[in-house]
């Protein structure tokens, strides 16, 4: 007798909507993606939607979430050696790139958020995540400062807002299909330069 197929517990259930809502809501936008649409890609019924989200923007704001975290992992893993700057710019570099290149639609979420700005509890969603990288970082460049690798000239504001900032501009130049760099090794160059900058070795 053939085994019958395990069913997917609520769990794996949710995840299943989940990643469902981020390819749709990723490919689309908040606001012209439905549950209806959301439902045909997770493989369930609408109805079975609303049995783990009370609504699309719930699910919007569980989908946020989780592309938040995924992306705080992926940065961390370039952690561990901060007490070089120059190979810690270069891991989250190279940890950002392969994070948007496995998971571009989960970026793309979170780059959405002029989209969702009307909405005040999906403004505050937003505004936490990009928060919280910021902290991060502040956090990463003032105890590099402590450590006496980066240059006490060097604003920590600016060579924060400056990561930042190259971290969006390579994701809108792969969303947009710009030419910019000619490979990997050229976004690798950029980081370079900014890391002789805040070090004081371009003196």
């Amino acid at each position: 007798m053939a085994e019958r197929a395990k069913r997917p517990g609520a769990e794996e259930r949710r995840k299943q909507i989940l990643d469902a809502a981020t390819e749709v809501i990723g490919g689309k936008c908040y606001h012209s993606a439905t549950t209806r649409e959301i439902a045909e890609a997770a493989g369930v019924s609408e109805r079975t939607i609303f049995l783990y989200f009370e609504n699309k923007k719930e699910l919007y704001r569980e989908a946020v979430k989780q592309a938040h975290r995924d992306l705080f992992d992926a940065l961390g893993r370039s952690a561990p050696p901060m007490d070089d700057m120059r190979t810690f710019l270069k891991m989250s570099e190279r940890n950002f790139l392969a994070y948007l290149e496995e998971h571009p639609l989960k970026v793309k979420i979170l780059f959405q958020a002029l989209d969702v700005l009307g909405d005040e509890d999906l403004r505050e969603d937003i505004r936490g995540t990009f928060q919280s990288l910021f902290e991060l970082f502040m956090a990463i460049i003032e105890k590099a400062k402590e450590r006496g690798e980066i240059n006490e000239d060097v604003s920590t504001l600016s060579a924060v807002v400056s990561i930042l900032g190259f971290h969006f501009i390579v994701a809108y130049v792969e969303f947009l299909k710009l030419d910019w760099f000619a490979g990997e090794e050229d976004i690798y160059s950029v980081v370079d330069v900014f890391a002789d900058f805040v070090t004081g070795r371009d003196k």
